[in-house]
């Protein structure tokens, strides 16, 4: 249960409510069970861009990414993948999706 509910995370594959109350059955720590890459973060950003997602379900996803022992990154890219995964969890600090959006894109390769 908890390497689906991880993996339908980072693939945001399934609707937020879904997700959130698999992850709320496992704890947040322990040996990571899979590696979010910058693929996944450009994927949930151009779903955004082309409007399947709004704004408030990356700000969720990115909540419900950030600070979770048991995904880790994509060796060599950690500090982008953070760096994006905290701007997006925090627009009132970091900045609009849509401004961020394009910018994170770029960064991430």
């Amino acid at each position: 249960m908890r390497k689906k509910a991880i993996s339908s995370l980072i693939h945001f594959d399934a609707p937020l409510g879904d997700i959130e109350a698999e992850l709320a059955a496992v704890n947040w720590d322990g040996e990571p069970f899979a590696t979010l890459m910058r693929k996944h973060v450009a994927a949930v950003l151009r779903r955004f861009v082309s409007g399947d997602i709004d704004a408030a379900a990356v700000e969720s996803w990115a909540n419900l990414v950030e600070g979770r022992e048991d995904i880790q990154l994509e060796p060599g890219h950690e500090q982008i993948i953070l760096d994006a995964i905290h701007d997006l969890a925090n627009p009132v600090l970091q900045g609009t999706t849509e401004d961020l959006a394009p910018r994170l894109l770029v960064k991430l390769g």
